[in-house]
């Protein structure tokens, strides 16, 4: 299936542990926790976040990285930003802040 992405090709050492959260009338809804990886995305010839289920292994999150300053880092453990083409507010929410720093 296109819109999965099996275990054994993580890069398991490249991933880390994340919740994905939306903003839908002035509240944050979860939308999942899963490993996030940095990925080079083909289409768009882009590299972008890619956030997979850990139960499932379904995609969370695709997001193309824009050359735009969007993102913001807020304490050690969140990078949040408004995706122009969703025009939704989007959070990650790390479980540690060595994987916060690594996307950052």
């Amino acid at each position: 299936m296109e819109n999965r992405r099996q275990k054994g090709n993580l890069d398991i050492g490249q991933t880390r542990r994340v919740k994905v959260s939306r903003m839908v009338e002035g509240k944050w809804d979860d939308h999942g926790t899963g490993h996030i990886t940095v990925d080079y995305m083909e289409r768009s010839e882009d590299f972008g976040l890619s956030v997979y289920a850990e139960e499932d292994n379904e995609i969370l999150l695709l997001h193309r990285i824009g050359p735009d300053d969007i993102y913001r880092k807020q304490e050690d453990t969140i990078i949040s930003w408004r995706d122009p083409t969703c025009s939704t507010e989007l959070a990650l929410s790390f479980q540690e802040s060595a994987g916060c720093s690594y996307i950052w």
